[in-house]
């Protein structure tokens, strides 16, 4: 048996007390540094301290900000992810998960300060097996408003390996969530669509401008006018636009013009300036397209949001 002496016992009792204190007080002080503002097994939304790059002295963010959900959905939906082993681009995140955790974001950016950014980690199901199956896959980042812009740093990308653990057992902890020093790992590049073009500091870091934001440019085409519509007697922009998409929904049912033409044709409807109305009448119209079904979710959230921003 060894025998402990004088000082040696000493130190070592302290050792004894004081080391699980610390295993204790270290990740609770940690943790108060933190504040989670939206936690399932879907994911979460936080506010954190702010990270800093090596060597590059802290600038304060602009924040707090208030940005509507819709103008978040639209920032955030306009990014586009491809594959390395891909040619065509697709959504970063699918619309399930921006509206499961977009109010979330909305509450963190108006709670975070100057010195704090906003993480999370959300879990999206997205088309496999040739759309008959879901499949999940994690995707986070690091969000802060700097400079009237919103920055986007991304730790993963539709990962699938940590989305498999049970709900009860992820570690949301273990997920990277982007850093302003280190870039994120995985064979994919970020793509601006057309539409919402934004800055790309990085591969892994974007920079949104909300000024921007659903400005769609019309693009010039070559395309047959659909015949009018008998009974209306009116052509072109004299007639509604209700009736203009439903007379360019017939044609491409009954397959008298091709699928381009139909986009080209649709595309040019939608961007025509309308004639001289109040917003009020404008949205009404916009509610009238949607509640019947002549555009998409995405459209009338453009179309609205571009009626909102002439006011």
């Amino acid at each position: 048996m060894i025998r402990i002496f004088g000082w040696s016992r000493v130190v070592l009792l302290i050792l004894t007390v004081a080391l699980p204190a610390l295993a204790v007080v270290v990740p609770a002080a940690h943790a108060a540094n933190k504040t989670v503002i939206w936690q399932t097994q879907e994911g979460y939304v936080a506010v954190v301290p702010q990270d800093t790059a090596r060597n590059v002295p802290v600038v304060p963010n602009n924040q707090p900000v208030d940005l509507t959900e819709d103008l978040l959905i639209g920032l955030l939906g306009s990014v586009q992810v491809r594959d390395t082993m891909k040619d065509k681009p697709s959504p970063l995140f699918t619309e399930g998960s921006l509206q499961l955790m977009v109010p979330y974001l909305q509450q963190a950016l108006r709670k975070a300060g100057p010195g704090e950014d906003v993480t999370f980690v959300v879990i999206g199901l997205y088309k496999s097996l040739f759309g008959l199956a879901n499949r999940p896959l994690v995707t986070s980042g690091r969000l802060f408003y700097l400079d009237g812009k919103l920055n986007l740093i991304l730790g993963v990308v539709k990962d699938e390996g940590r989305s498999r653990f049970e709900a009860t057992d992820r570690d949301y902890r273990l997920i990277a969530v982007g850093s302003r020093q280190d870039v994120a790992q995985g064979e994919w590049s970020l793509v601006p669509s057309e539409e919402q073009p934004f800055e790309l500091p990085r591969r892994d870091w974007v920079v949104l401008n909300p000024k921007t934001a659903f400005v769609v440019k019309p693009v010039p085409v070559a395309t047959p006018t659909p015949p009018p519509v008998a009974q209306s007697g009116r052509k072109g922009a004299e007639r509604p636009l209700t009736e203009r998409l439903a007379t360019l929904n017939d044609l491409k049912d009954k397959g008298l013009i091709t699928e381009d033409e139909y986009k080209a044709k649709r595309r040019e409807i939608l961007n025509e300036k309308e004639p001289e109305r109040t917003p009020a009448e404008r949205l009404a119209t916009l509610n009238e397209l949607k509640g019947k079904g002549l555009i998409t979710e995405e459209e009338y959230r453009a179309k609205r949001m571009q009626i909102l921003s002439d006011l």
